[in-house]
This record gives C-alpha cells, structure tokens and sequence, in this order.
C-alpha cells in the first residue's frame, strides 16, 4: 500500500519552523512495511488544501494530513477536507468536553464565552468521520474511510486520516490512534491476500549507520562494492552528510520479513569492517550515548574529563546529554583563555609563548593536566582556531588540535583542518575526539 503526507501550515512554507511531523510519521510507517511515495507541504488555504488532498488520494491509497484543526480562523483543514470529499461538516456532539476542555480553568465566565464560539469548531468533522479524541490539547482528528464500491473512483479503498499539527499533540494521536488502526488495516488486507492466494506484500526495514571523521565522496568510495551486493539483495543505501556526521541509510525490501532481517544485518556488518573505527553508533543514538555503552560493557569503573578551549564546553554538553553520565564523568575545564591553560590546567606559560596556545604541545599539557585534577582514567584535550579570523599568526581557520590520554601512559595526539562555519567546526571538533575517545575506550 502507497501512503502520503500532508502537512498543513503557512508557518511551514516560509521556511519558519521545521517539519518534523512527515519525518516522525514517514519513519513509523516504515516500521510496518510502507513506504511514502509522496509528501506535500501547503499553506493555510483552502484552495490549496483541497488541491492537494484530491492529489493525495489520486496517487496514494493512504492519506495523513497534519495540521491546521485548532480553534482559530486560519485552521481550515477540515473545512477544505469536507469540500474535497464532497461531505458536510457536522457536529460531533462527543467532541464538544474536550473541545473546551481549557475553559474550565477559566474563572472568567463572560470570557468563557467569547471563547467557546472558537473552540466549538473543533467539534466539527466531515460527516461520516470517525472522531479522534485528543489526549493532548482540545484539536480532534478525524477518520474517512472511502470505500471504492460507494465512490466509484478506485480499484481500491482509500483511508484519509487527519491530524494535529502541534508535534507533541500530533505524536500521542498518531501513536495511540492512527497506529493501531493501520495496523488493523493492514492485518485485514494480508489475511484477505492469503485467502485467495495472492503474493504478500513486502516487507520493508530499516536501519541507519552513523560515522563521523569523514567524507561522504570518501564513504561512497569505500562501499562502492557493497552498493552492488546490496542491490542483488534487495537492500538500497543512501548516504545523507551534515557537519561531523555522515549518515548511511539502508532500506530492505523483502516478501519474508525474516530474509529481508538477514539481507540487512548482511550489509550491515560489511559496511561496519569497511567504515572500521568511522563508525560510532546507529539509529537516532548520540555521540554521547555510544561513548556511555562502551564504558558501560567494561568491567571495570571507568572515569573520564575534559579540557576545552576552542568547543567552549560542547564536549561536555554532549557527554551530559546522555542519562546516567555522572557515574563516569568527573568534570571538565573550559580553558578558554592562555590565563586558564596556565593558571588551572598547569600548562607552562613559556610553552604557550613559544609553541602558541594552538599548538600540540599546548594541547597535550592541557589533557594531562585535567586528567590529574580530576584524577580520572582517560581525559581529552582541544585547542584550535574556530573562525572566522585566526588569532595567531601563520595559523589558518579550522586548524585543531586534539588529544586523548589515558592508563599506562596512553596517548594520542591528533592535528585537523576542519572546514565550516564557526559552528560547524566546533561540532566537528567534538564529535571527532569524543569519537577517539570512545576508540580508546574500547580498545582498553
């Protein structure tokens, strides 16, 4: 079954918030086998709306619209779906409670009132629509199922489901209400298939592999191979790149969900021998949350501390993102200043003088210094040139130095010529050392 998103919002088109609801909704419904073969974005117009939706349904047997279903003038989403249907728009007497279910937090009676004529709108849905109930929020969502024999327009049934646009909102009705009755769809549809006999349809799974320290042309050069065995699989791969993080995407197609597990776990493990130490998660996992799993699959207390000068505390705003990293960060020191590195860190001022506070050395002295005030097993250390003009003389922009100190004298010294904006090149900074240090770590 082929499925389409619509997101409904004037704020979305300007570019002035992101659209995070298709991404949300596309990812869910891959997990259950479907792919969406098209995403629409409108604005708050009717017009446009019902362009849009009678597209949708021309080209997709499953449409979920986003947005536009509160109490104020411009959320005309189910004003536009009813005419694009053909359908009134009737009262829900059910959905009147949680339609003014703020109100009652309202002492102001006259207020209440002037609210209410608002708010009541969303008590309204297409006729013969099953209402959606919110948990979060007051805007209900709707349910049309268009059967083919009543609409004579398709070889196949089609459902339209609408739904809040807030995410939060969007995210608790899509889960507890639009899930399960796909779900219930799609069981009905392969039951009804193998009682006559017909082939099931494919299985879709996913899996996204995250590395750092590299580029995409080089990615794309190192599983050149594997892109070829993939595709006899049935196993596409896509590479997405952002600063600091390549992304690879694989997406298997199966009619035995069992194979298509096998094809991808396949690929998988090849693309993680070739991308070796690049390669520090999967999924929607932090940098912050993999560097927690390998110390926590150690068998022994590990501790760890930062110094940083050009990331400004990111380091440690990373590490601290994860739950439970107070068992084994100590602490960290922003060494933003020569007075800094020197006074706190220890690090000799004529080295400063002489190598420059961007310097390996400087950088070296700085992890060994934090590592013997907080007395911790591994520390980290970065100094470099962020942008957009360089401090010191001969020393361009994206110059960074990195190092990792360890047990037993252990130690890793690392220069780098990131590029990017001021931003981008602090994210790169501390996605690659926390990465060499999760490799250390490791290998421990």
């Amino acid at each position: 079954m082929r499925f389409a998103i619509i997101s409904i919002g004037t704020e979305l088109n300007l570019g002035l918030i992101l659209n995070t609801n298709s991404k949300y909704i596309a990812e869910s419904l891959a997990e259950l086998g479907l792919e969406c073969n098209y995403m629409f974005t409108v604005r708050d117009n009717e017009c446009d709306i019902i362009d849009v939706v009678n597209e949708g349904l021309k080209r997709s047997d499953i449409l979920i619209l986003s947005g536009g279903l509160g109490p104020t003038d411009d959320d005309i989403t189910r004003d536009a779906v009813a005419r694009a249907l053909n359908l009134k728009l009737v009262k829900d007497l059910t959905l009147d409670d949680t339609s003014l279910r703020f109100t009652k937090r309202i002492q102001n009676s006259e207020l209440v009132e002037k609210l209410k004529q608002g708010l009541l709108r969303q008590s309204f849905i297409p006729e013969g629509a099953l209402p959606i109930k919110p948990r979060i929020g007051s805007a209900a969502g709707f349910i049309v199922k268009l059967n083919k024999e009543k609409e004579n327009k398709w070889k196949e049934n089609k459902w339209l489901f609408s739904i809040p646009g807030v995410p939060k909102e969007m995210k608790s009705m899509f889960d507890f209400d639009v899930l399960p009755y796909l779900k219930n769809i799609l069981n009905s549809i392969k039951e009804s298939k193998r009682e006559c006999g017909s082939e099931q349809d494919l299985f879709i799974k996913k899996t996204e592999i995250l590395t750092t320290d590299i580029s995409e042309s080089e990615t794309e050069l190192k599983i050149k191979d594997i892109k070829v065995m993939a595709k006899n699989l049935n196993v596409e791969i896509g590479i997405t790149a952002t600063p600091g993080l390549i992304k690879l995407i694989l997406i298997s197609k199966s009619h035995d969900l069992s194979v298509g597990d096998k094809n991808l776990s396949l690929i998988e493990g090849k693309i993680r021998d070739v991308m070796g130490d690049y390669v520090y998660g999967a999924g929607i996992s932090s940098m912050g949350d993999n560097l927690k799993d390998v110390i926590d699959k150690k068998d022994r207390k590990i501790t760890i501390s930062a110094a940083e000068s050009i990331t400004g505390g990111l380091i440690s705003s990373i590490i601290t993102d994860t739950p439970g990293s107070s068992n084994y960060f100590l602490g960290s020191i922003i060494s933003y200043s020569d007075f800094a590195k020197s006074k706190i860190l220890g690090v000799d001022k004529n080295l400063i003088n002489e190598k420059g506070a961007v310097s390996s050395e400087v950088c070296l002295n700085m992890a060994l210094g934090v590592k013997n005030i907080f007395n911790s097993d591994f520390a980290v250390s970065v100094t470099g040139i962020a942008g957009p003009d360089s401090p010191e003389k001969n020393k361009q922009v994206g110059l960074v130095y990195c190092a990792v100190v360890g047990p037993n004298n252990y130690q890793e010294l690392f220069e780098k010529n990131f590029i990017g904006s001021r931003t981008e090149i602090k994210f790169r900074t501390a996605q690659f050392i926390l990465n060499r240090l999760r490799v250390a770590v490791k290998r421990l």
